[in-house]
This record gives structure tokens, sequence and C-alpha cells, in this order.
């Protein structure tokens, strides 16, 4: 019983925190929602990125770092309490959101080991490389895309490479690697098997401004790695002509460079890489996004020190909240 009744009080402590803090975080997005369209497009994906996860990253984080351990250290083992109507009634909702992110995560992988087996199947792959990322060049549908997370590889149509010039690919293949550096395809998997139900669809309304960020930033990426607004605009163009009528598969980890088929995304693009190149904004520096990764990076430990300091001191508290959700 006393297993029993620390899952269960999981799942609760799971659900109650999930929802209340999706709720904030929707509430708040509305209010800033211009603010961040204001800002440089990486800090503004990243925050987006930051806001939409919040209420999955925390609930794990309360639920294990907080929940688990405090009933594990306070609940004497031979428990006799019940698992009462209002506990259960918690419980099942955070159960639910567990196996739907399940298996949506296994969606998502099969398919995009599915798509990468259909592409590699009559692929060649081309000389061009970068890195440890390969590229092939593949006879299907107007494409140009990375796959992969920890195993990134690039695919391009024939159709595609047929119709940029060598610099225009160099430009295109620019883009691809910031998603790659930015580890896009990795958030797009967290995004997506977090995403509220349709008929709660406000609690992740902005899912659509990480998507125009994150394009809007791998194209400053790409310029910041050498290519040319001028031959970057023109790809998009060019593959925009190509595949405008085709919708891009949404349930892959892959990140396309033109994932949203509409004239309004292909022409906020070109406006912003005009901006670039009339220097109207700056664009980054690698030093500046390296820069950034080391701040990551010690925010990440400043995080792991502040739980580890303050974990004996919440646990207490956290024992007395779960005793009223058990009454």
């Amino acid at each position: 019983m006393f297993y029993v009744l620390a899952f269960v009080l999981c799942l609760a402590v799971l659900f109650i925190v999930l929802a209340g803090t999706a709720v904030f975080c929707a509430a708040g997005f509305l209010l800033v929602r211009r603010a961040f369209a204001a800002l440089r497009p990486r800090i503004s994906a990243n925050l987006l990125f930051a806001l939409r996860t919040l209420p999955v990253l925390l609930a794990l984080l309360v639920t294990l770092g907080f929940a688990l351990p405090s009933f594990m250290e306070f609940e004497p083992h031979a428990t006799r309490e019940l698992i009462g109507f209002r506990l259960l009634l918690l419980a099942i909702p955070g159960a639910s959101l567990i196996v739907v992110i399940a298996m949506r995560a296994t969606r998502i992988f099969r398919s995009t080991r599915r798509a990468e087996r259909e592409w590699r199947s009559a692929a060649v792959p081309l000389q061009m490389r970068h890195g440890r990322v390969p590229i092939y060049c593949v006879e299907t549908r107007p494409l140009l895309a990375v796959t992969g997370i920890f195993r990134p590889k690039i695919f391009v149509a024939r159709s595609v490479a047929e119709v940029l010039s060598g610099r225009e690919m160099a430009a295109a293949i620019a883009h691809e690697m910031a998603h790659v550096a930015a580890l896009d395809n990795l958030k797009q998997v967290l995004l997506k098997i977090t995403r509220p139900p349709d008929w709660m669809r406000f609690l992740g309304s902005h899912d659509s401004d990480w998507f125009d960020a994150s394009e809007l930033a791998a194209d400053e990426g790409a310029l910041a790695r050498g290519a040319s607004a001028l031959d970057l605009s023109s790809a998009l163009v060019k593959v925009g002509r190509l595949s405008r009528q085709l919708p891009m598969a949404e349930m892959i980890a892959a990140s396309h460079l033109l994932p949203f088929m509409t004239q309004s995304s292909i022409q906020r693009r070109v406006t912003h890489l005009e901006k670039l190149l009339g220097n109207e904004v700056t664009v980054p520096s690698p030093a500046v996004v390296d820069d950034g990764r080391y701040w990551r990076v010690f925010g990440l430990f400043l995080l792991l020190v502040s739980y580890a300091v303050c974990l004996h001191a919440v646990l207490p508290w956290m024992h007395e909240v779960l005793e009223k959700l058990v009454r």
C-alpha cells in the first residue's frame, strides 16, 4: 500500500502543478506577447520555449524532486492510509497525461525513422558535408530538412538541388546547421508531446510564435556562419515556389527550410533578411552564441545548487501538503 499510495500521490501532484502552471503561463504569454516580438529572434525563441515547457518541467521537479522524496522520508512504510476519491480524481488526469506523452513520443520517433528510411532508400550522399552531419540528395517531393536529434542528417530533394545555385545551397545548409546547433529538433519534440488538446489549445497558443522565432533565429545563425542574406532569401523564394502546396509532416523530429508553406511566412523571413542586409538589424556573432551556451550551463549549475540547498527545508512542508491531499 505504501508504494501504491506514493505512485498515486505523485500523479496527483503532477496534475495539480502542471494544470496550475499552464494556466498561469498562458495568461502571462498573452500579456507579454508583443514584447517578445520586439526581442532578437533567438532570445524570443528561447523565452517562448521556456514559457511553454515550464509547466511540464516544474511539475516534474515538484513531483520527483520534492513530493516523492518527502513521502519516502516522512511516511512510515507501514502506513494504512487509503486512497480517497478526491486523490484518485486528481491522479487519473496525471496518469492520462503520462500515457498521452508516451504515445506521442513513440509516434514521433517511429515516424521520423520511417521517413528517414524512405528518404535514404534512394539517397545519394553529397560531397559537401558540415562537420559530422551527412547530407543526402533524395528522390522525393521538394524537401530540404534536417532530421534527428543526436545524430542529425540533412536531406535535400533533387528538385531543390537542381533549382538552387551553389551559394544558395550553402546558405540553406547553413540555415539547417543553425537548427542543429540550437537543438531545435529536440525542442520540437518536447513541444509536440506536451501540446494541449484542441479544446485547450489556448494553453499552447504560442507554439506557432516559437516556430516563427526559431526560423528567424536560424536565418540569423546562417548569416553568422558566413552565408549571404541575398543567397538565403533567394533560396527561400525558390524552394517556396516548388513546395508551396505541399504540407510538411508534423509528427516527425525535423526542421525544414520552409516549415510553413504560406506566402506570409516566406515574406516575413525575406523582409527580416533585407533588414539584416541593410544593417537595420545586427547579426549576432558566433562568439555571442557560444557565450549564451556558457550562461545556460551556469544557470543549470546554479539551479542544481539551489535545489540541493533548499531540499531539506522544503521536504517537511511538502509532506504536510501531501497529508492534506490524502485526507
